[in-house]
């Protein structure tokens, strides 16, 4: 009977543990569940929850993103690496609600870019804002995140 309990669990620890490299190796973050639970506990109806890894402010976060049960408005929450909330991302309908400096600094460095997408994310711990752009130039597609004062902080490739 012990041998069929301990068989039982290291089966069950093995698919968990393949569940979650399976998920990593298909580019899905597993979600933790106290940040599930936080964000269930605030936004009960709260759907389609996915997650990325970023930097900002000089800290690595998980950014969670979800809609809730009737709503196409897309909520973008950051969690520390102890699974406690951080602070938002603001979507902006566009950049005029930026600072100039944001403006000159994409134009400088990605002269004639489309803006495909922008988010605002203010510092919960003080002074500062960053800005994480995704935007189209020279037919590539990037991601940039830039300070507000028109300094960029990370850029990638999409």
């Amino acid at each position: 009977m012990q041998h069929l309990i301990t068989t039982t669990l290291a089966t069950l620890l093995l698919s968990a543990l393949t569940l979650n490299v399976q998920a990593e190796q298909t580019g899905q973050i597993v979600i933790p569940e106290k940040v599930k639970a936080d964000i269930i506990k605030r936004h009960p109806k709260a759907m389609d929850l996915q997650a990325s890894h970023e930097t900002h402010f000089k800290r690595q976060l998980l950014e969670v993103s979800f809609k809730e049960e009737g709503s196409e408005e897309q909520i973008l929450e950051l969690f520390r690496d102890d699974n406690r909330l951080f602070t938002n991302e603001l979507l902006l309908d566009d950049l005029s609600e930026a600072p100039e400096t944001i403006k000159d600094t994409l134009q400088k460095n990605f002269a004639g870019y489309k803006l495909q997408k922008a988010e605002m994310i203010a510092n919960p711990n003080g002074h500062g804002e960053e800005y994480e752009i995704y935007l189209l130039a020279g037919g590539v597609n990037w991601k940039v995140s830039v300070n507000e004062i028109g300094e960029i902080v990370e850029q990638q490739k999409n």
